[in-house]
């Protein structure tokens, strides 16, 4: 599976969550005790915020084994992020790398109005460096994921082989209130790029 397949089938998922009330993503013993043999071969990594309603296999309509995911509040990458998807991507062939933020976010909020303390002042600044003078908090919520796409690149071993067409790197925003989640282009095999993006952020800002 390519990086443009992979797209394609977090966004067919993203459709199928959109429309259930209830999950129904493959989790059986059959399937567990194949993972349990043969080992995980996921299509996708997905980095994602720690907030309780962001939950990328649900979102995404996953079965189990499907995608490797990497959770951090606020979506924020330092050393143990970068390893894992270093880890999935060099050992696991994965060729998609998914840093997504969503809308409300909590880590953002912080960093656009208060001054934390603590362990908590590290996701803020970060973010802060992220954001910059931007205010709006869905763009800030963009441009943080985009940040965390600039990080991956700076990592020699995936900059190859973003460079070789073997990996993409892209942003995603989740929106909290639709269930809608819209990407950026890809940088490998095309656009790729959610053609349902405007209509997605028009839909969330009426909500």
């Amino acid at each position: 599976m390519n990086s443009r397949e992979a797209l394609e089938k977090l966004k067919k998922g993203n459709r199928k969550f959109r429309g259930s009330k209830r999950g129904k993503s493959l989790i059986s013993s059959k399937l567990r005790l194949k993972l349990a043999k043969k080992g995980q071969h996921p299509f996708a990594c997905v980095i994602s915020c720690s907030d309780s309603r962001v939950v990328p296999e649900m979102i995404f309509s996953a079965d189990l084994g499907d995608i490797f995911t990497v959770r951090t509040a606020g979506n924020v990458i330092n050393a143990g992020e970068e390893g894992s998807v270093e880890y999935v991507v060099e050992h696991l062939g994965v060729p998609l790398v998914v840093v997504m933020g969503h809308t409300l976010c909590g880590a953002v909020s912080a960093a656009l109005s208060s001054e934390p303390d603590g362990s908590v002042k590290a996701i803020t600044d970060r973010i802060k460096e992220a954001i910059g003078d931007e205010t709006d908090p869905d763009r800030c919520a963009w441009l943080n994921a985009e940040s965390g796409v600039k990080h991956l690149l700076q990592h020699e071993g995936l900059a190859s082989l973003v460079a070789e067409g073997k990996l993409d790197i892209i942003p995603a925003l989740y929106h909290t209130k639709s269930g809608r989640v819209t990407f950026g282009p890809l940088m490998n095999g095309g656009d790729g790029a959610d053609q349902e993006q405007a209509e997605s952020e028009a839909s969330e800002s009426q909500e």
